[in-house]
């Protein structure tokens, strides 16, 4: 009994340590940013609702809300790997999503992955580049989606463990790649253990984002320079874009007034649970399907359906397991009977009990042991969940200690950081008024010491100016001696300039003439060539033409000769032919 409740109670707060991480509701997420529109207050999720109706389904889950399931295939979908691409902006790595619902999900919210290994997106209104965690290390950067309730405040804090096969790897310099291949996980775990995790953020425009590895270690680790887009906003959903150096993304503009996202909901949902068990685990991270073994489960209520898998005729002996999660087979409810196709209780042969009971032939005495000691396990059964329920109650209070002593702990940072900025200012302060008397005193000096300057230079250009004075008087008469003699200088000098003008001009012009006469020699003697030897042309093609008809009627007077002649002897011999004939006629 104590081992029993040893290990019930172990397995309740590990259930409860899954459950409060892993599980929050949609609508209660905690905006820890600076307000400038976008907030959860003015941003209506009844823009998601409607938006991403076309993509998936919607459904009403008793834990979470209203959640979505996109129609894609669960088998190769992967948040922030399938169908998309990593960019550089100026928020940080920043998701570029191909689908065209993919503004929405991979910027608002988070992804979580359910009993039958479906991923789920619980919608929110706070933007940002990738709701992902970052980790770094041999040779490798890898992502995976940031569980609910993870904000920066806490990525600095207790972590959440996000399972290994949600983890994306790939080689450092394939992070901005195109097209990412199909994953395999196989072997994440030896990833995670030779990576740490990267806690990198950064500021725009007085709001902090969760942006994974900094330009300067990409850049270190592709030997590569990395283009940072400037991140654009599209104005109708769709897929994003990266165009000249932009990312363009569509961003729901925020309502003016106030919104009231609790009386948002989609048009059409559906109603169930959305594969979430019902303890608060998610036992998809778990890498198990417990109701998937051993055969065929027909109790699995997975979401969609509106049929909560509660009997309506309760059997006997089994009233200590309602309000439990009836989710379980049937073969583990007590391990005795069993439901026919009618929905009755009847004696099962899985156990071995009608078999034994008819070995005994009536044995029911052992029969009725048989009961008590059911009876008996089924309470037990009831004690160990209210052990768990305590131990859940213990661990509930461990953790809201645990938050109020983080808060008190992030109050005191504050005080700390409201004090040291204090004392900054204080001596910042301080430094500024030192500085100031020492330019005050500098600016004294300097102006004494420019006082002092300023006589000495009148001084100094008082005796400049006598001495000036005096040497202009002095040069003065000199000059007026010099231009005097530089005058008649000019003039002879101008005069002869002129008659060596006048010859020289003289000597052009003659030079000129004669180059003239020359130039029209030459062109007459060029004209004359051209006219002789156009002259020359033409009475050569006359001759070869008056050649060419003398030919020409030589050959026609030969042929016509040669014709007469032909002609002649025909006739001649013709008329020699017929000589005889005549004669031997006669």
């Amino acid at each position: 009994m104590k081992t029993l409740k040893k290990s019930a109670i172990v397995l309740g707060l590990f259930a409860l340590l899954a459950g409060t991480t892993t599980l929050v509701r949609a609508q209660d997420y905690q905006n820890d940013y600076q307000d400038d529109g976008y907030s959860t207050g003015n941003v209506s999720l009844q823009t998601f609702y409607d938006e991403l109706s076309p993509y998936g389904t919607w459904i009403q889950d008793p834990q979470y809300g209203y959640v979505w399931r996109p129609d894609v295939d669960q088998s190769d979908f992967r948040p922030y790997y399938t169908n998309g691409r990593w960019a550089m902006t100026e928020y940080g790595n920043t998701w570029v999503s191909n689908y065209d619902w993919g503004w929405a999900p991979f910027h608002y919210g988070r992804w979580v992955i359910n009993s039958y290994r479906q991923w789920i997106w619980l919608p929110d209104t706070t933007w940002g580049p990738a709701w992902v965690d970052w980790r770094s290390g041999d040779g490798y950067y890898g992502w995976a989606p940031m569980a609910p309730g993870i904000s920066i405040n806490l990525s600095f804090g207790r972590r959440y463990v996000v399972p290994d096969f949600c983890w994306n790897f790939i080689p450092q310099a394939s992070i901005y790649v195109n097209v990412f291949p199909r994953y395999n996980y196989a072997r994440n775990n030896v990833y995670i253990r030779n990576t740490t995790i990267i806690n990198n953020t950064y500021v725009y425009n007085r709001r902090t984002y969760y942006g994974g590895p900094r330009i300067e270690d990409i850049r270190r680790a592709t030997n590569r320079n990395v283009t940072v887009y400037r991140y654009s906003q599209s104005n109708r959903p769709g897929a994003s874009r990266i165009e000249n150096r932009q990312v363009s993304i569509y961003r729901p503009r925020p309502e003016r007034n106030a919104v009231n996202n609790r009386s948002a909901a989609p048009r059409k949902f559906e109603q169930g649970n959305a594969g979430f068990s019902r303890a608060g685990r998610n036992e998809g991270y778990t890498n198990t399907n417990r109701n998937s073994r051993g055969g065929n489960n027909d109790n699995d209520n997975r979401f969609g359906s509106r049929n909560d898998n509660r009997s309506s005729q309760q059997t006997r002996g089994n009233d200590a397991t309602i309000g439990r999660d009836n989710n379980r087979s049937n073969a583990d409810r007590g391990e005795v009977y069993n439901r026919n196709s009618n929905g009755r209780v009847e004696r099962g042969n899985s156990n071995g009990i009608e078999q034994r009971n008819q070995q005994a032939n009536g044995n029911r005495g052992d029969y009725q042991q048989r009961m008590e000691q059911m009876r008996q396990q089924r309470g037990q059964a009831d004690r160990v969940s209210q052990d768990q329920q305590r131990a859940q109650r213990d661990v509930q209070a461990t953790q809201q200690r645990n938050e109020q002593a983080q808060q008190q702990r992030s109050a005191q940072m504050e005080q700390q950081r409201a004090q040291r900025n204090e004392q900054m200012q204080q001596q910042r302060a301080q430094q500024a008024q030192g500085q100031e008397q020492q330019r005050a005193q500098r600016n004294e000096q300097m102006e004494q010491q420019r006082a002092q300057q300023a006589q000495q230079m009148e001084q100094q250009r008082a005796q400049r100016n006598e001495q000036m004075q005096q040497q202009r008087a002095q040069q003065a008469q000199a000059q007026e001696q010099q231009r005097s003699q530089q005058m008649e200088q000019q003039r002879a000098q101008r005069n002869e300039q002129m008659q060596q003008q006048r010859a020289q001009q003289e000597q052009q012009q003659r030079a000129q003439r004669d180059a003239q006469v020359q130039q029209q020699r030459a062109q007459q003697e060029q004209q004359q060539r051209a006219q002789r030897d156009a002259q020359a042309q033409q009475q050569r093609a006359q001759q070869e033409q008056q050649q060419r008809s003398q030919r020409e009627a030589q050959a026609q007077q030969q042929r016509s000769q040669q014709e007469q002649q032909r002609s002649s002897g025909g006739e001649r011999g013709s008329s020699q032919g017929g000589r005889p004939s005549r004669g031997g006629r006669g």
